[in-house]
């Protein structure tokens, strides 16, 4: 092999490492489907604390979150099928950016588990309202990793929204409107990013 066949394979691996760095995010979907349940589940949570269809037992706040994570089940199954057949997903930035949402996930379930355990054991009933406040702290952590990984700014300004929204629903914690705050930060936050980031997907023929 000569000294120039040496500097075209190198070429060629740094141009490859790069397209992979580079290539175009394929998570909007996910973004999509959990902006548009939560805004309709805490939509839906508002209006049953707020006595919207009458006098409300725990059991229907219960049943409007078990058809949340229904959904949510289902809806990740189907838009997982659908993101294998895409081209890019074994890029570094796709890579990373589906592991930084997959603990960002698992930040919020261990919140969710735990602060349903502590109501449950000291029978208040408010600690579950502090699920949305850290789940859009989380979301401004993961929106900033992956604007970074993905080299595309625009996020940052999505990240930066979701701690703004963190920050009031702490500040309001226990007021019931604060649901209503808490699904429009969803279409904020979560579907508008993931729409714009579904219109640069890959086409599924390169």
């Amino acid at each position: 092999m000569t000294r120039d066949d040496l500097a075209e394979d190198l070429a060629y691996v740094r141009t490859l490492a790069e397209e992979g760095r580079n290539a175009p995010l394929i998570g909007g979907r996910y973004l999509v489907l959990f902006g548009a349940l939560l805004t309709i589940a805490y939509g839906m949570h508002w209006a049953l604390i707020a006595g919207a269809f009458g006098p409300t037992h725990w059991t229907w706040i219960l049943g409007n979150w078990s058809g949340f994570a229904i959904c949510a089940g289902i809806g990740s199954l189907m838009v997982g099928r659908r993101v294998r057949a895409l081209p890019g997903r074994a890029a570094v930035v796709n890579r990373v950016d589906g592991a930084v949402w997959r603990g960002a996930a698992l930040a919020i379930v261990a919140v969710v588990v735990g602060s349903v355990a502590h109501d449950a054991i000291n029978d208040r009933g408010v600690a579950q309202n502090a699920i949305m406040a850290v789940g859009f702290a989380v979301y401004g952590v993961a929106l900033g990793a992956t604007a970074v990984i993905a080299q595309q700014a625009w996020l940052r300004w999505f990240s930066w929204l979701s701690f703004v929204a963190s920050a009031v629903l702490w500040t309001f914690l226990n007021e019931p409107w604060a649901y209503l705050v808490a699904a429009a930060a969803s279409v904020a936050v979560l579907l508008a990013p993931g729409l714009v980031m579904m219109r640069g997907e890959p086409s599924r023929v390169v």
